[in-house]
């Protein structure tokens, strides 16, 4: 099984991904499997339609005028930016001429283009692809997509429709069986600028994979999900590209249950060969 079909099935959509922001409500990680195999069996996974139908509904209550933005399937009714990746955003507009094309990787139904849009206003052409699950694709082609806004299934659909300036991977790579793959693909989509957003990093040298728990009055459901060394991070990417910062992502610090210290943390790269 390839990890595309396997993150198909297992990769938990944005829903999921924002439940460790409700902080005291139960929400875990723990476990040691032994690999990703051993993770599944141990986990229960998810109604990815049902998720889809959530996320859907409050993206719809944004679009007309009930909020001013979505993440994760709530609706919030003040404006937040996440001014760390519109600075990122703005930086690689400026130095291509004032237009901007974002491979959104695990972008759910346009959450994040939406977030940032109001302060894009000066971005001209501005194309946002959001590669994403089939359930999550065939959603956005059939209800959000625009002339700004594209939903592809395959990071090389979204390639092939043009170079994008900059990729952005927010709360998906733990969440994939071969995280590393998955990253060497993404430097290789040719953006000038990366951005890794809400990833858990650990202090250790090497990742470790847990199960994540979700409390049930949130969504009854648990699943795979590694710890990611910030070391092995930073150190994999240093020949190819520099750091141009650092920052703490909004979901914070975290323990596992057996006492592991892991952080949320947010980067802008850019592409030094």
């Amino acid at each position: 099984m390839n990890w595309r079909s396997t993150a198909r099935d297992w990769a938990p959509p944005a829903l999921l991904r924002a439940v460790r922001t409700v902080r005291g409500r139960g929400l875990r990680f723990g476990g040691r499997p032994r690999d990703w195999a051993a993770a599944l069996a141990a986990s229960t996974g998810y109604d990815a339609s049902l998720i889809v139908e959530r996320v859907a509904a409050s993206s719809r209550a944004v679009l007309a005028g009930q909020g001013a933005y979505e993440r994760d399937s709530v609706v919030f009714q003040e404006p937040a930016y996440p001014f760390p990746l519109v600075a990122a955003l703005l930086g690689s507009a400026l130095k291509c001429g004032g237009a901007l094309s974002v491979i959104d990787f695990g972008g759910s139904l346009g959450s994040t283009y939406r977030q940032c849009r109001p302060l894009l206003d000066g971005v001209r052409p501005l194309h946002w692809h959001v590669v994403e699950q089939p359930l999550f694709v065939r959603a956005g082609q059939r209800e959000f997509a625009t002339d700004e806004l594209h939903f592809d299934a395959a990071l090389s659909d979204a390639c092939s429709a043009r170079t994008p300036h900059l990729v952005l991977a927010s709360s998906v790579l733990q969440y994939l069986p071969s995280p590393w793959q998955m990253l060497d693909e993404l430097e290789g989509a040719g953006a000038r600028h990366l951005v890794i957003d809400r990833a858990p990093l650990t202090p250790a040298p090497d990742d470790r994979l847990c199960i994540q728990h979700v409390p049930a009055d949130i969504y009854p459901a648990s699943y795979p999900c590694w710890l990611l060394s910030r070391e092995k991070l930073l150190t994999r990417l240093a020949s190819r590209w520099r750091l141009v910062c650092e920052y703490p992502a909004l979901d914070g610090a975290w323990r596992t249950e057996d006492g592991q210290p892991f952080e949320f943390r947010g980067f802008t790269f850019e592409r030094i060969a």
